[in-house]
C-alpha cells in the first residue's frame, strides 16, 4: 500500500505531506492468498532477494517492456473467465480524463471509457514506469491480477493509493484511473525530479538505512545499504523488509515479525516477468511465442507457466513441441527435437553451451540444421543426428566452412584430456583436433602421409598451422604449415610447395591458374644451384638470380628436350606470353627466347641466329617460327636452324642470315653450306619480285 506521504493527483488536490512514510497492514504482514495466485509458477529464488537492490532502475523505469496488446493478453493469460457476476481486470473498463503534464509525468490524454490494459500502458508511457511493475504492485495490493472474483473494494484501492496504515483511505483516490495513475506519479515523486523539492531523502540511495522489518517496531530493525532509486521507491511505498522468516516461507508466512509487501514484489515480479534486474521474462516468452505464430505455430501450445529463476535469471516455459528460453543477456529463442535433446544432454543452461542465442536455422546442405547458444552451436542432420560443437574447435571448423567444408557435419561429441592439452572430435569426413600450440587444425589421411614423409614438425614443413581446407577445384583440399603447404587431389595426389617456387605459384593462382595442382616434390641440385617442381600442367623452375618462373607443358617439353636449364637458356626469368599469331606463345629466358605454337612445338632462339631472327620480324616476319632446334657442327664451325619458311646460317665470319623461298631451294640444290656457294653473307634483296641473295662464294640467282 502507497504511503501517505505526498499522496496527490494535480486534477485532485493539493499535496500533502505526512511526517512519516506509512503502509498497509494487510498488504505489508500479511503472506499472499495462494489460492488467488494459482497462475504464479512459484519459482523465485528468494536467495537472490537483495534488500539493497530490490529491482535496478534500469528495469523500474523501463516502460518499454510491453506493448498495450501485451498487457492485455498477460491479464488474459492469469484469469481463463471470471466467475459469475464478477468483471475481471482483464474485462475493466473505467472512464478516463485529460491529465496535463508536470514535473512527474507527460500529459495523459483522457479517452473516455478505456479498458484497463489501456489505461496501464498509457500511465507506464506517460510516466515512464515500467508496466510490469504496475502489474505486480496491482497484484501484491489487492490481487487484481490473478483474482476471478474481483471486488469493488479492490478497484477502489487497486495500487493503495491514499491508502495509510494508520487511517482510512481517502476517498478522493478511488477508482482503478485514480490509483494506477496516482501511484506511478507517487513512485516517480519519490525521486525528487527537478522543479519539485527534495523533500524525499530518508530512503535516499548510496546510504546505508536501518529499516524496519515489522509496522510493530519490537520487531527490530536491520541495516540497508539503499542502492538505487527504485528500491528507495519500494520502500517510500512499503517503508518494511522481510525478515529471514519471510523469506524462508516463499510466498507463505513467516513469523509474527515478518512483512511480505516487499518480498512479493519481488516473487511476482520475478516468476511473471524474471530477473528484476534487466527486462525480459515472461513478457520476451510471450512475444516470441506470438512471433513463432502462437498456438497455431510449430511450437503449438503451451504446456505449462513460464518459470522462472533460472541461472543468470533466466526463464523458460514448455509447448506442445518445444521449449521457449529466456534471459537478460541472450534473448528468447525456441528449441525443439534433436537439437533440444543434445542440449539437454549438455545439462541446458547450465552446462558449457549456456542459453540460446538464436533460432534453429534449417535448410542447410543434406537437410541439416544447427541453433548458436552462448558457448557453441548444436548441428543436426538425419544421417549424423545433433551434436554440440564448441571452443575450443569450433572456430577451427569456422574457419573452413563449418558443414560446407570437406569434413561435412559433426558425428561424435568434442573429447579432451583431463589436462586440457588435447581436444578431438569426429566428423563426417575427417576430424578435428586441438593443440595448445598448434590451435584448431583438420585433415585429411592423405595430406597427414605427405606431411610424415616430408619429416612432419621436424620436417621442412614445420608444425601444422591452420586447419585443412576443401571445396576447392576437382575436389581438392590444402593445409598450411609454418614453412609452406600441402594441396590434395584425386588426380594429383598430395605434395607440398614452399619457398619461391610456392610463392610463383600463388601469384599465377594456385591450382585455379594454369598449372593447376603439384604432381609431384620440388627437386633441387639442378645447374647453378636451382629448383624444380613439376605441376599437372606445366613445370616451375627457380634459381637465386631468376626467381621462380613456370613453363607450361608444351614449352617445358621443348625446354627439357635442349636440356632444361643446363642449356644456353639457362632459367626462364618471365612467365609465358601468348597471343602471338596461330595461337603461339613465348618466355624469356637467361640466355634467350623460346617460341611454341600447337602446329610447330616448341623451340628456342639465343645467340646470333635468335638476334637476326628478331631483325627479320620474328614470328610475324618472313620465316615464321622455328620448327625446329639450333643446330652446329656444320662446315667452318656454322650452325643453323631450320623456321616454318626457311633457314638462318649462322658462323663467326659470315653472322647469321636467313635464306628462304625459291633461294632456298636453289641453295640446297647447290649443296648448301658444304657446296660452291658457302655461307650467305647478306639476307635476300627483292626488287619487283626477284630477289638476289649474296654468298662467300656467289650470288644467287
Amino acid at each position: 500500500m502507497l504511503s501517505s506521504v505526498f499522496l496527490a493527483l494535480a486534477v485532485l488536490v493539493a499535496p500533502s505531506v505526512a511526517t512519516a512514510a506509512e503502509t498497509s497492514t494487510s498488504e505489508s504482514t500479511t503472506a499472499l492468498d495462494l489460492s488467488a495466485a494459482s497462475s504464479v509458477v512459484k519459482t523465485a529464488d528468494l536467495s537472490q532477494f537483495d534488500a539493497g537492490n530490490i529491482i535496478s532502475d534500469t528495469v523500474f523505469f523501463n516502460s518499454g517492456t510491453m506493448t498495450e496488446a501485451q498487457i492485455q493478453t498477460f491479464l488474459e493469460s492469469k484469469v481463463s473467465s471470471c466467475a459469475s457476476g464478477y468483471t475481471c481486470l482483464k474485462d475493466y473498463y473505467v472512464d478516463t480524463r485529460s491529465i496535463s503534464a508536470d514535473a512527474m509525468c507527460n500529459a495523459y490524454s483522457g479517452g473516455g471509457r478505456e479498458r484497463a490494459s489501456r489505461v496501464i500502458y498509457k500511465v507506464s508511457q506517460a510516466c515512464g514506469i515500467n508496466p510490469q511493475v504496475i502489474l505486480v504492485m496491482l497484484q501484491k495490493e489487492q490481487g487484481l491480477v490473478t483474482t476471478s472474483r474481483p471486488s469493488a473494494w479492490n478497484y477502489q484501492a487497486a495500487m493503495g493509493q491514499g491508502c495509510p496504515d494508520t487511517a482510512a483511505c481517502d476517498s478522493q483516490y478511488y477508482g482503478l484511473f485514480n490509483q494506477v495513475y496516482g501511484g506511478a506519479w507517487q513512485l516517480k515523486r519519490y525521486a525528487n525530479p527537478p522543479g519539485t523539492s527534495n523533500y524525499f531523502t530518508w530512503y535516499a540511495p548510496g546510504h546505508t538505512w536501518n529499516i524496519l522489518y515489522n509496522p510493530n517496531s519490537a520487531c527490530g530493525r536491520g541495516a540497508v545499504y539503499v542502492e538505487n532509486q527504485a528500491t528507495a521507491n519500494l520502500y517510500y511505498y512499503t517503508p518494511y523488509q522481510p525478515n529471514a522468516a519471510a523469506l524462508a516461507a516463499g510466498y507463505g508466512l513467516g513469523d509474527s515479525c515478518s512483512s511480505y509487501g516487499n518480498r512479493n514484489f519481488f516473487n511476482y515480479f520475478t516468476d511473471w516477468f524474471g530477473s528484476t534486474q534487466s527486462t525480459g521474462g515472461v513478457t520476451y516468452i510471450t512475444a516470441k511465442h506470438e512471433a513463432l505464430g502462437g498456438d497455431s505455430g510449430w511450437l503449438g501450445s503451451a504446456t505449462s507457466e513460464v518459470h522462472c529463476g533460472l541461472v543468470d535469471a533466466g526463464c523458460y516455459q514448455d509447448f506442445e513441441n518445444g521449449k521457449i528460453h529466456w534471459s537478460p543477456s541472450t534473448g528468447a529463442y525456441a528449441t525443439n527435437g534433436g537439437i533440444q535433446a543434445a542440449w539437454g544432454l549438455a545439462d541446458w543452461e547450465n552446462g558449457y553451451l549456456g542459453y540460446p542465442t538464436s533460432d534453429e536455422h534449417c535448410s542447410l546442405i543434406n537437410s541439416g540444421c544447427y541453433q548458436d547458444f552462448e558457448g557453441g552451436k548444436i548441428y543436426w542432420t538425419g544421417p549424423t543426428g545433433a551434436h554440440p560443437v564448441s571452443s575450443p574447435l569450433l572456430a577451427g571448423w569456422g574457419s573452413i566452412g563449418y558443414e560446407k567444408s570437406w569434413l561435412g557435419y559433426p558425428t561424435g561429441e568434442q573429447v579432451c584430456t583431463g589436462d586440457e592439452q588435447l581436444c578431438e572430435q569426429t566428423f563426417q569426413n575427417g576430424v578435428m583436433v586441438w593443440t595448445p600450440g598448434s590451435g584448431a587444425r583438420a585433415s585429411t589421411a592423405d595430406i597427414v602421409d605427405a606431411w610424415q614423409n616430408l619429416g612432419g614438425d621436424s620436417g621442412k614443413l614445420g608444425a601444422i598451422s591452420a586447419g585443412a581446407g576443401c571445396g576447392l577445384p576437382d575436389g581438392g583440399c590444402y593445409q598450411e604449415f609454418k614453412g609452406g603447404k600441402i594441396h590434395w587431389s584425386a588426380a594429383s595426389g598430395a605434395h607440398a610447395t614452399w619457398g619461391g617456387i610456392q610463392t610463383a605459384w600463388a601469384r599465377s593462382g594456385w591450382e585455379r591458374g594454369p598449372l593447376g595442382y603439384p604432381i609431384a616434390e620440388e627437386e633441387c641440385g639442378l645447374a647453378s644451384l636451382g629448383c624444380s617442381q613439376q605441376f599437372q600442367n606445366g613445370t616451375m623452375y627457380w634459381s637465386a638470380p631468376t626467381d621462380a618462373h613456370y613453363l607450361m607443358s608444351g614449352m617445358a617439353d621443348g625446354y627439357e628436350v635442349i636440356g632444361g636449364p643446363s642449356s644456353n637458356l639457362g632459367y626462364p626469368t618471365l612467365e609465358e606470353g601468348c597471343g602471338l599469331p596461330n595461337g603461339g606463345c613465348y618466355q624469356v629466358f637467361q640466355g634467350g627466347l623460346m617460341h611454341w605454337q600447337p602446329d610447330t612445338g616448341a623451340y628456342a632462339t639465343w645467340g646470333g641466329i635468335g638476334t637476326a631472327w628478331a631483325k627479320l620480324g620474328s614470328e610475324r616476319g618472313v620465316l615464321g617460327y622455328p620448327v625446329g632446334s639450333e643446330e652446329c657442327g656444320l662446315v667452318d664451325d656454322g650452325c643453323s636452324q631450320e623456321f616454318e619458311n626457311g633457314v638462318i646460317y649462322w658462323t663467326a665470319a659470315t653472322d647469321a642470315r636467313a635464306v628462304y623461298g625459291d633461294l632456298l631451294t636453289a641453295y640446297i640444290d647447290a649443296g648448301g653450306p658444304d657446296g660452291s656457294l658457302g655461307y650467305p653473307t647478306a639476307n635476300p634483296v627483292c626488287v619487283d619480285g626477284t630477289c638476289t641473295q649474296d654468298f662467300e662464294y656467289g650470288t644467287l640467282p
